[in-house]
């Protein structure tokens, strides 16, 4: 047995046996006299059956006051009934939050400006496995159903997970003993996509009960959702700017109609990029998922339970796209003839006309996820005297992406009459006309099938043994400790086609490898030869109106590929070839696993007395951990690698794979200190200080080691590699807020942030040794510089129930701006901004909720950000977006509800431009979805 698994197994037996669920250290008060009223009232509020959006926000604000570190809560309205149908949609409403979207819906979120792997999210308080491919976590997995409330911890305490700068979020679900008895609720709907025309199914379903006089409970819930997602988006790439070096991408316009091009005089600087492309998704995703939990309390010092959680996720991600090239690529044969050029004031070609049989490819992407996600925990919290408790808990959690090559890249060739093209009308996006519009009857001809594939095993395990002591009559209240330790093992492997221009120009690279095939099929048109593919690969286009909402004209749809079909035409010309090159095959270099086994302490000392006569509330805490990470892969066996005077291998056998392991590690103190002064029974500042951290992506830490001797830098020859022992990165975080409760379902807060990041990990290069040899190496390690992000967040919720007359009563509000600035201390990178980050953003929603009616009207904006810095042509951004979310419902009865939803209910367009906002790199548009139902309760 490994050192980890023993250490793993010693603290589950602590746990007894196996003992049960979700770890509720995450808020207990002290029970001293003064403490002993305020707990009853918190017992009491818990089981209140939230029904409602007004009792849902006096929930989430009853959490937020009654803290003492920053935190923000998003509570269920009902059973089964979240404020959106997606996790990270509900979660932007949240001061601080901002999502990143895929086909228009919810995935991963921001917070405070901080993705990409600085966030943590548990599951009722476990860290969670996740099917993606880095440390982020894809909340679309999740169905909303089957979650109770979302608990965004902000400030850090110590006996909170440590490893996001971010944020730790905690999904919760919901308590058997919570329930007042037999509980049956369950909801139906359909959902209508817009751009599709498909209505398809959504349901979901609770059932719980308590036995033996309410010591045992148990809730079984359960999803299903069907949806069609159809995303119309443009895409370019190319546009000339000699500032940014983009001068290669001129357009060659042949003025004096000779049909030649004078390179001398003839060549342009143009508006219209280099690379246009038009793809029509039609993304089908189910999800389906459930939970199971026991709770069982069989006498006052007793509270045993277990839970567990899954969820299935599939997507076929299928993409069928056109593009055209609008410069003469030197790789290309032939020279596409541009004319008819009319001239912008900035003398930039604003229209053209491509003539001369000009290419259009043909192209079809697919990227599907079939996902598995479970978590089973155990938890047993024992009251052994009014004062100490002990709390024990083991959890295990798993989650796959099943992928072995299932993604397609796959490009065709075809030619046409002419391409028009006219971007003078001030439009986002240029008109084209394509004559004639391409169709499934067309000659194409086979040029790139690229077939890839990542799939992802990640499994969690964790124990946890958590004591917590309560002191009467003393400024110290409570202590809370605890050792846990953790494991979590991310394994990726890569598939990939060894060639996937293995059947394009008409038989080249079949005969340069020497492969025997069948040329009957090759066709020439001008300067390219390729294999005619047959016109029963081709499937008629399946979609119209495309990309509505936008004014200028579009290509008329276009046809897709059936790829079995294609793979069998490949086949008929050279099995052996089609087999070997196109069909994916495992890739060992990228294929590795990295584990990392974390060991972690805290102690944090709760206070409670009064400071110039007010109210106070403060913890203290330190969390200690150590973390050793295992980093296993395939890489060239260097411990054959022999080189002569000239620096050049002599032999080839350090070439063959082999697997290897890498070890490293690292320990890290955390302190940490929550202060919160009452300022007034309704009026209450918090002040936060705490040093945290996240750690490195897993690509950072993969075992890879790719050399280089054919060119050398520095006299030595390169390495690209990669070390297992990474550092992870740290910061200081302060925090700031006032807060004033105005009534139960209101509030008005304002609050500053600090995060100070010592240094970021970047890429390195210098003169390194690695087996024995001299390398100039490229490596990830800790940087010289960081950076600062500070911001603001300002939130308003009011009910009118006060203000208002009936039946205006019913109406309440719900505002939150947030602004974040960031500033990088490397001088280089003074004007640049964080990568993902808006600037501002802010919510709105007008809610009414009276006479059995509930209605709320959402508006969720954020401002540009950066997406890629140095893109092609500049740096790339993404345009400010905002979104418009209603929903309403009836109660029939007591026991039955209808509703209605509906989502992106203007028909935003989500898009991005390349230095500046008239070069549209992409732009898309989702469409509005909406869903009629009915939910009932019995």
């Amino acid at each position: 047995m490994s050192q980890g698994k023993f250490r793993y197994h010693q603290l589950a037996q602590l746990v007894m046996l196996a003992v049960l669920a979700p770890q509720q250290a995450f808020a207990a008060d002290a029970d001293s006299d003064k403490q002993k009223q305020k707990k009853a009232k918190t017992e009491q509020v818990e089981k209140i059956q939230v029904t409602g959006i007004r009792s849902s926000i006096k929930e989430a604000l009853f959490i937020k006051q009654n803290a003492v570190s920053v935190i923000d809560v998003v509570v269920a309205e009902d059973i089964g009934k979240f404020p959106d149908e997606n996790l990270a949609e509900a979660l932007q409403r949240v001061p601080g939050i901002t999502i990143t979207r895929n086909g228009g819906e919810g995935q991963k979120v921001i917070v405070r400006g901080m993705g990409d792997g600085y966030n943590v999210t548990t599951v009722n308080g476990r860290r969670v496995a996740s099917e993606n491919s880095g440390r982020d976590f894809n909340y679309d997995t999740i169905a909303s159903e089957l979650v109770n409330s979302i608990a965004v911890y902000k400030s850090p305490e110590a006996r909170l997970q440590e490893g996001g700068i971010g944020a730790v979020v905690d999904i919760q679900t919901r308590k058997p003993l919570d329930l007042e008895g037999f509980t049956l609720t369950g909801s139906a709907k359909g959902v209508y996509e817009s751009r599709t025309g498909d209505t398809q199914p959504h349901a979901s379903f609770l059932v719980g009960d308590l036995f033996e006089d309410g010591k045992l409970g148990v809730i079984f819930t359960g999803a299903y959702s069907e949806r069609t997602i159809r995303n119309d988006t443009y895409s370019a790439a190319g546009f000339y700017d000699e500032q940014e070096g983009v001068t290669e991408a001129t357009l060659p316009i042949d003025k004096n109609n000779d049909g030649k091009i004078d390179q001398a005089n003839e060549l342009f600087p143009s508006k219209i990029p280099a690379y246009m492309y038009y793809a029509n998704a039609q993304d089908v995703r189910e999800r389906m998922g459930g939970t199971l939990s026991l709770q069982y309390q069989p006498n006052d010092w007793i509270d045993l339970s277990l839970d567990t959680i899954y969820s299935r996720y599939t997507t076929n991600g299928n993409r069928y796209q056109i593009g055209f090239v609008n410069y003469d690529e030197d790789w290309t044969p032939g020279t596409p003839l541009f004319s008819n050029a009319t001239f912008g004031n900035d003398g930039r070609v604003l229209s053209v006309t491509q003539t001369a049989n000009p290419m259009v490819e043909l192209l079809n992407l697919s990227t599907p996820r079939k996902t598995d996600t479970w978590q089973v925990g155990a938890n047993a919290k024992f009251q052994l005297s009014d004062a100490l408790s002990v709390t024990a808990d083991v959890s295990s959690s798993e989650a796959k992406d099943q992928n072995n090559g299932d993604n397609r890249f796959i490009v065709a060739r075809g030619f046409v009459d002419s391409i028009k093209i006219d971007y003078s009308k001030n439009n986002k996006l240029p008109d084209v006309t394509i004559a004639p519009a391409l169709n499934a009857d067309q000659t194409y001809g086979a040029h790139y099938s690229y077939n890839s594939g990542t799939g992802v095993t990640d499994k969690v395990d964790e124990a946890k043994l958590i004591g917590q002591y309560k002191i009467d009559d003393s400024v110290l209240t409570q202590l809370d400790f605890g050792v846990t330790y953790g494991k979590q093992s991310k394994g990726r492997s890569e598939y990939s086609s060894k060639n996937a221009s293995q059947f394009s120009r008409g038989g080249f690279y079949l005969a340069r490898d020497k492969y025997t095939f069948d040329a009957s099929s090759v066709f020439k048109q001008g300067d390219f030869e390729l294999f005619r593919i047959p016109k029963s690969v081709f499937v008629a286009p399946n979609f119209d109106n495309f990309l509505e909402g936008e004014n200028s004209i579009q290509p008329n749809p276009w046809p897709s590929f059936d790829y079995d079909k294609l793979l069998a035409f490949y086949r008929s010309i050279s099995a052996e070839a089609a087999d070997k090159s196109i069909v994916a095959s495992l890739n060992q270099a990228g294929a590795f696993e990295v584990s990392e086994a974390v060991t972690a302490a805290f102690i944090q000392a709760n206070f409670e007395d009064t400071l110039f006569g007010l109210p106070y509330s403060l913890n203290l805490g330190l969390r200690q951990s150590k973390t050793e990470v295992t980093s296993e892969g395939y890489s060239y066996d260097f411990s054959k690698l022999q080189l002569d005077s000239a620096g050049q291998p002599t032999n080839n056998d350090w070439r063959t794979v082999k697997r290897i392991s890498y070890e490293g590690s690292y320990n890290k103190l955390l302190p940490s200190m929550n202060f919160k002064l009452s300022l007034q029974d309704d009026l209450q500042l918090r002040v936060s200080a705490a040093e945290v951290m996240s750690r490195p992506s897993l690509d950072q830490l993969k075992p890879w080691a790719a050399p280089n001797f054919s060119t050398k830098v520095n006299g030595l020859p390169q390495l690209d590699v990669r070390y297992p022992g990474l550092a992870p990165e740290l910061a200081k975080q302060y925090d700031v807020t006032l807060e004033w409760y105005l009534a139960d379902s209101s509030q008005l807060a304002l609050g500053y942030f600090v995060k100070d990041i010592d240094a970021f990990i970047e890429t390195k290069k210098g003169k390194i040794n690695f087996g024995g040899i001299d390398y100039w190496g490229t490596y990830a390690s800790s940087g010289q510089y960081g950076a600062n992000i500070n911001g603001l967040e300002a939130a308003w919720q009011q009910s009118l129930e006060q203000w208002l007359p009936s039946p205006f009563d019913g109406f309440g509000i719900q505002l939150n701006y947030t602004y974040v600035d960031s500033k990088f201390d490397d001088p280089k990178l003074k004007n640049l901004s964080y990568t993902g980050m808006s600037k501002d953003s802010y919510n709105a929603v007008v809610y009414y909720e009276k006479y059995g009616v509930q209605a709320r009207l959402a508006y969720n904006w954020r401002s540009k950000f950066l997406s890629y810095p140095g893109d092609w042509g500049g740096d790339s951004w993404t345009a400010a977006y905002g979104q418009l979310d209603a929903s309403a419902s009836y109660d029939i009865n007591e026991h039955l509800t209808v509703y209605s939803e509906v989502s992106n209910l203007t028909n935003e367009r989500y898009w991005g431009y390349v230095k500046q906002p008239d070069q549209v790199n992409w732009l898309e548009r989702f469409g509005t979805q909406v869903a009629v139902g009915v939910r009932g309760n019995f």
